[in-house]
Parts: structure tokens; C-alpha cells; sequence
């Protein structure tokens, strides 16, 4: 077998043209085997100027040749995850394009694809493998600079006339594609989980995001921030970069450009004592960065090194990435939901409460075969029973279904057996997630001693892998502060009654500022808005029914819902809000609706007995 890799590179983008194929040109490891585009003319002219032995008028004609090893995918983010598991399912290696995929969830399935192939899966960034990241890797490893407590890092690049950057629906804007180099930047530097993140963005009248400013708080006390964006002229070859890495002895400065090659110097600051500064200059040397990041992965193919972007290195950037994105703003029609510790919520569930009283198990069965994979239940509904036998009887596959249950608050100190109860009743080992159902009874001076109890033996819980996610329902910020300073596992969800007509901003706010996903109970008002004057006509507008304009509005503002329904059309329509969008000037008007639909049930005023 020849030590070189037969390479394929399936588009012909720019970034392709102009950095990552004259790396591989650069690479003593790389053999130029095949060039496809979408046009076989294209294909041609990039064969003419690089090399290629051979050029494809098609992207699946490269992946049928039995010689190519190993692909660089560079198409349009939103096109990776398609290309690159059909490139892992035809047994190549593959070398994909930053960001790598449009959320999480798409990049668990192509590494999944990945194993179960047998092959390699890398994402592109190139800069990572230069000897200028090395270094800074190395200082801070030896704590040259003490322990680092903040890292700033900018990378602003121009506007474009026309470019897939400016399309939403190509996975465009400036956190996608050039805010990932500062976020998988910090991340190589300051190892924690995060905490929390704060993020605002300008977006466009497409939706796209012009410039970012976000910041970061990691759990060990270190804070992050970064601008990026594409505000420098249009058409043109400005951009500006810099990197400011403090930490508790001294402190470093680099304007270095992500992915330069030669030499590069950045300065050292180091405090001494009685306030005496010590600089120095530091020099590398560094080659392409794009011929590193290919000798790197040939050598990984070949000899079994680990690559230097690692899955769970991918993974905790796209996380990283998928929280910016929904805190700016910018993700306003997700199917799903991802929570920090990446499990995944469909954005829209069943809601079981009352659903069985008249037809039973029946009406579960319907919605399953409506399509719902998300049922939310809980120990005061009474029908986990019921809930348990229709999955049974669906055969559907456990790992296929995502089952929320409750704890009710006059058993937060049994937490433990109530879960084992539910779980027996659902007929599953394992809850995807389990809640705390109301936080107190009525003038119960006891109340967080007792959800404290609760939240501990939840705790247990999570970390014995018996539940996937914990959180809380119809808790309100002065219920969750004290909850904070003393959990070691935030909650992740709070179930709340949230419609048109009832939003709790304020609690909306906070529970964005702590990172914590809310979720609506009642997003029909209790049906209350079905026929609402004012929500109507924003159906007709649509050519929606109204229950689907109320849910799309929630999902639209980042809030997963949880409607109920006994007809399965209407099972089928509740589910049926993807393939629209509610314009800036409706989604306001639906915000400034009067109260209405409002059930009176009160967190610091209910009777649970």
C-alpha cells in the first residue's frame, strides 16, 4: 500500500481553491486523486490547475471510485451532515469543512456514521495544528502566565455581495462561519464546562448575523469573550484579529491572523512583584496550516494517531456554538432542542394530562402514530400505566422515545421511589427526564428544605445514568436562586405555562441568563386562544390554523412545547409547524396580545395534597 492518501475533494469552494487543496499540494502525504463539482466543466478546470488525476461531473460519481481514500468536504453548512455520512457509508475518511455540522444533533449522526463505518471523521481547523497554538498550548500548560481567568479573542472579516454567508437557510452569518474559530479557540485553551452564556447579535432583515459580542463563564471561575463578524466593506481582504490571554501572573498579547504561516511573534507579560513587568517576544515558525492539518490526519489514517480535533472536542464546540446561536436570537425554527449536557428534546412533545381520561391508552396510541417521540407525563397524571402499556404495544424502540415524568412535591423527600415507581409503571429502566413537579405547597415555610432533599436524590439519579436530564416545573426565579447555590447539577429545563396571552417575561429572562431551557405546558391557553379574534387573524394571514400559530410562535422564540389533543389530525397539525416562519412585525404583535388564556394557577399559591 502506498504511503501517500488518495485524496478526493467534493466542491470546488473558494476555501478549497485557496487554502486547504495547496495544502494538500504541500503535504508530502497526500496523493491529488479526484476533483468533483457540480459541473463536470468545473470539475475540469480545478484538475487543469491542481493536478487531479481524475474529475467528476457529480459528487456521488467520487464517492463510487474504489481509489479514493479518503474526501474534504467544503460545501455549504447546511449540506455537510448529508455528504459527509454519505461519504462515511462509502467507507472513505473524511475532512470536513468547519463548522462541521448545524447543531449537535447532526453531528452526533455523522460520527455515529464514522464508527460504524470504521473510518475517520475530522473537522477543519486547520490553525489548531500550527506551532503558534502549540506554543500558547504549552505556556499555559506550565503556567507561565499562572492560571488563566480570561481569554479575548476577536476575528472580523468583510461583508460579501454574494456568498452562501448571507443565506439563513445555508447555515450562514458570523457565528457559523468565522465565530467558530473563536469559540473552539477558547475551548483548546480553558478546559471547563461552561456555565453560562450571554450573547447578542445584529441580524440582518434575512435573519443572518452581521457581528456578535459574546461572552463566557466557565465553572471554574475563568471568563471568555470574543466579537465576530462581517462588517469590514464588502468584497474585500480586510480583517482584524487579536488574542489577549490573562491569567493570575502575567498575561499574553497576539495579533496573529487564525491560520497564518511563517513567522509569528506575540508578547509575554509576566508580573513580578512590587508591580515590576517583565515582556518578552515570542517567535515560531510555522508552514501551511492546512499541510500540518493533512499530514496530521494522512498520519492518523496510516499509523493510528489521534486527531488533534477529536469528536468530543467537536462536540463541545458545535454545544458551545448551538447556545450562542439560541441566545442571540438566531436559531428561531429548531426541530429540536439540545441541552448542555447534549441530550436532545424534540421541540414538540405530547402532553398527557387529562388525555386518557375518556378513551385511555387509545389516545396515547394515537399519538405515537401521529408521530410524537416526546411524551410528557408525570405521578400526578395517573396514567404512567396506561403511557407504559401503548409503548408497549407500539413496539417502538425504547431509544427512539424521549419520556418525561414528575416528581409531585409531597414526595421530594421518597424522590427515589417515586421514579422507580413511574419507571415501572412506563415500563422502562431509564427516564429521559424527571421533574420536579410544583415547587411548594401554599405558605409552606419548609418548601426549599424540602425541594433541596428532592434535587439531591435527583442528583443521584443523573449520575448513576438513570435519568438522562433534571429540571424543574412551574419554578419562578426566586424559587430557583437559593436552588442554584446549592445543586452541583443545574437544573436543565423548567416547565412553565407560557402562551400567547401569558409569557412571564421576566422569569423567560432569567431562566436565558442562567442557561436554563424553558418549556411550555398550555401553549393553547387551554384552548382559551383557539378562537381568539386577534390570533385568527394572524392564521388566515398564514394560511395556518391558529393552534399552529400559537406553537410556532413559542418554538420560534426558543421554547419547546407540550400540547394535548384527543384527534389525531389535530395530533398531526400540532406537530406540522416547520415550513413557515412568523414574520418580526406578527411575532410582536402576538407579544403585545392582553392576558388571556391564563389558568390562574399561581407556583407560590397552589395546594398539592
Amino acid at each position: 500500500m502506498s504511503s501517500k492518501i488518495k485524496w478526493g475533494v467534493i466542491g470546488t469552494a473558494g476555501i478549497a481553491r485557496g487554502c486547504t487543496i495547496p495544502g494538500m499540494q504541500k503535504s508530502d502525504l497526500c496523493e491529488l486523486y479526484a476533483i468533483a463539482g457540480r459541473s463536470k466543466e468545473k470539475a475540469k478546470e480545478f484538475k487543469e490547475l491542481f493536478g487531479f488525476k481524475k474529475a467528476y461531473g457529480s459528487y456521488d460519481e467520487l464517492l463510487a471510485d474504489p481509489e479514493v481514500e479518503a474526501v474534504y468536504v467544503p460545501l455549504p453548512n447546511n449540506i455537510h451532515c448529508q455528504w459527509v455520512i454519505k461519504a462515511l457509508n462509502s467507507k472513505k475518511h473524511v475532512l470536513c469543512e468547519k463548522p462541521i455540522a448545524m447543531n449537535e444533533s447532526e453531528l452526533r449522526k455523522m460520527f455515529a456514521a464514522a464508527k460504524a463505518n470504521g473510518v475517520l471523521l475530522v473537522e477543519a481547523f486547520a490553525y489548531l495544528n500550527s506551532p503558534y497554538m502549540y506554543k500558547l498550548r504549552e505556556l499555559i500548560q506550565n503556567k507561565e502566565i499562572g492560571d488563566v481567568d480570561y481569554i479575548d479573542t476577536a476575528f472580523i472579516t468583510q461583508g460579501y455581495s454574494e456568498d452562501f454567508r448571507l443565506h439563513k437557510e445555508l447555515g450562514g452569518g458570523g457565528i457559523y462561519d468565522i465565530g467558530c474559530y473563536c469559540t473552539s479557540l477558547i475551548l483548546s485553551l480553558i478546559d471547563s464546562p461552561i456555565k453560562y452564556v450571554k450573547a447578542d447579535a445584529e441580524l440582518d432583515d434575512t435573519g443572518v448575523d452581521h457581528m456578535a459580542s459574546v461572552m463566557i463563564k466557565f465553572e471554574n471561575g475563568a471568563r471568555a469573550s470574543f466579537n465576530a463578524g462581517m462588517i469590514l466593506g464588502k468584497d474585500t481582504s480586510d480583517r482584524y484579529d487579536r488574542l489577549f490571554i490573562h491569567g493570575t501572573k502575567g498575561y499574553i498579547r497576539s495579533d496573529v491572523e487564525y491560520n497564518q504561516e511563517g513567522d509569528l511573534e506575540f508578547n509575554i507579560t509576566i508580573k513580578k512583584e512590587h508591580g515590576e513587568r517583565v515582556e518578552k517576544t515570542c517567535q515560531v515558525s510555522s508552514k501551511s496550516n492546512y499541510s500540518l492539518e493533512l499530514d496530521k490526519i494522512n498520519r492518523c489514517i496510516r499509523e493510528g494517531e489521534t486527531p488533534l480535533v477529536t469528536e468530543d472536542f467537536s462536540i463541545k464546540n458545535m454545544r458551545l456554538l448551538d447556545r450562542i446561536l439560541d441566545v442571540s436570537g438566531y436559531n428561531d425554527c429548531k426541530e429540536e432542542f439540545i441541552l448542555p449536557n447534549g441530550i436532545v428534546i424534540p421541540a414538540v412533545g405530547y402532553g398527557s394530562y387529562l388525555s386518557t381520561e375518556k378513551y385511555g391508552m387509545d389516545t396515547i396510541k394515537l399519538a405515537l402514530d401521529a408521530g410524537y417521540r416526546y411524551i410528557d407525563t408525570a405521578s400526578f397524571y395517573d396514567n404512567e400505566e396506561q403511557i407504559g402499556r401503548a409503548i408497549e404495544d407500539s413496539q417502538i424502540p425504547r431509544d427512539q422515545l424521549f419520556i418525561c415524568s414528575k416528581v409531585w412535591p409531597t414526595e421530594l423527600e421518597r424522590a427515589r421511589e417515586s421514579f422507580e415507581v413511574s419507571c415501572r409503571k412506563l415500563k422502562t429502566d431509564y427516564l429521559d427526564m424527571f421533574l420536579i413537579h410544583w415547587p411548594k405547597n401554599s405558605d409552606d415555610p419548609e418548601w426549599f428544605s424540602k425541594v433541596a432533599e428532592g434535587w439531591k436524590i435527583m442528583e443521584e439519579l443523573y449520575y448513576e445514568g438513570k435519568v438522562k436530564a433534571i429540571g424543574l416545573s412551574n419554578f419562578l426565579p426566586h424559587h430557583i436562586k437559593p436552588l442554584l447555590k446549592v445543586a452541583r447539577v443545574r437544573p436543565m429545563v423548567d416547565q412553565l405555562e407560557l402562551h400567547v396571552g401569558y409569557m412571564q417575561e421576566y422569569t423567560l429572562s432569567y431562566l436565558k441568563e442562567e442557561g436554563i431551557l424553558p418549556q411550555a405546558w398550555s401553549p393553547l391557553g387551554r384552548a382559551k386562544l383557539l378562537q381568539n379574534e386577534r390570533v385568527t387573524d394572524v392564521a388566515i394571514k398564514y394560511g395556518k390554523s391558529t393552534a399552529q400559530i400559537l406553537l410556532k410562535y413559542l418554538v420560534q422564540r426558543g421554547i419547546p412545547v407540550i400540547p394535548k389533543t384527543s384527534s389525531i389530525d389535530r395530533m398531526k397539525e400540532n406537530m406540522d409547524i416547520f415550513d413557515f416562519m412568523i414574520s418580526d412585525d406578527d411575532m410582536s404583535y402576538l407579544s403585545c396580545i392582553p392576558e388571556v388564556g391564563y389558568s390562574g394557577e399561581h407556583p407560590d399559591f397552589c395546594v398539592c395534597l
